[in-house]
């Protein structure tokens, strides 16, 4: 939806609008952290069209944009959390009220140029309270039980999260506890990275955008050749869904 620079296209805002008035709603399901989704502040119009709950972290943190409040949808096991943060030196934790707290500085710098987010974001002390995630530098972290890992290979850091968790996951229990779903059998999903492919997956109807991974291309039913902006503004979405439901029957 943004560009690298955190900006929004016309194209892509016209398309989100003509969304809602197709009466669809979005909903932003995203990887970052608290502090780096705040920092999109020029979105703002582009926001406004969405679903005013956010899931941030992959879904293990919903964030109120109307109140600005913070809930955490899932968290790691506390020993995993103690096991992890006593055989690593450089650890940043993501805990209760989407606050980010680094075991040092040196993780803390890291972290800020890794997400792209302000160094004074971060607090160095000890994780205190829930953590949804963990961010660790270090080449060899342990395997530890109860926990999903992946690599952040461009920044050799490797994310924590709960087992079990995921885009999905979160997406599936926002829209149980809002609007009464039992799966995600009416949603399209757009993604284009690694941590977007259980979602593409899991939803009637995957888009992986230009540009996307190979694990997203290879999750969606439906890969884009052109700029998003130009696809929201030109396929109608429940013509989609409709022809998906008529192929799986």
């Amino acid at each position: 939806m943004l560009d690298a620079g955190g900006a929004t296209t016309a194209s892509v805002l016209a398309g989100t609008s003509r969304l809602r008035d197709l009466g669809l709603l979005p909903i932003v399901v995203t990887g970052r952290s608290r502090p780096g989704f705040l920092r999109l502040a020029g979105a703002d119009p582009l926001l406004t069209l969405f679903h005013p709950e956010v899931l941030l972290e992959d879904g293990d943190v919903v964030l109120d944009r109307a109140g600005g409040h913070c809930r955490t949808a899932a968290t790691l096991p506390l020993p995993a959390v103690g096991q992890v943060v006593r055989a690593c030196a450089d650890v940043v934790a993501s805990c209760g009220e989407g606050r980010l707290v680094a075991s040092s500085r040196r993780a803390a710098a890291a972290y800020a140029m890794a997400y792209r987010i302000p160094r004074r974001d971060i607090d160095v002390a000890a994780p205190a309270g829930p953590v949804s995630r963990l961010v660790v530098f270090d080449a060899a972290p342990p395997d530890v039980a109860g926990t999903l890992r992946r690599p952040l290979n461009a920044f050799d850091a490797t994310v924590f999260t709960a087992a079990g968790r995921g885009k999905a996951t979160g997406l599936a229990e926002l829209l149980a506890e809002r609007f009464g779903e039992q799966d995600l059998s009416r949603v399209v999903a757009f993604g284009d990275g690694d941590n977007d492919a259980d979602l593409l997956a899991a939803s009637r109807v995957g888009v992986a955008v230009q540009g996307c991974s190979t694990a997203a291309r290879a999750a969606a039913r439906v890969c884009l050749d052109r700029p998003l902006g130009a696809y929201l503004e030109t396929v109608d979405l429940r013509d989609l869904l409709r022809c998906d439901a008529r192929r799986a029957r």
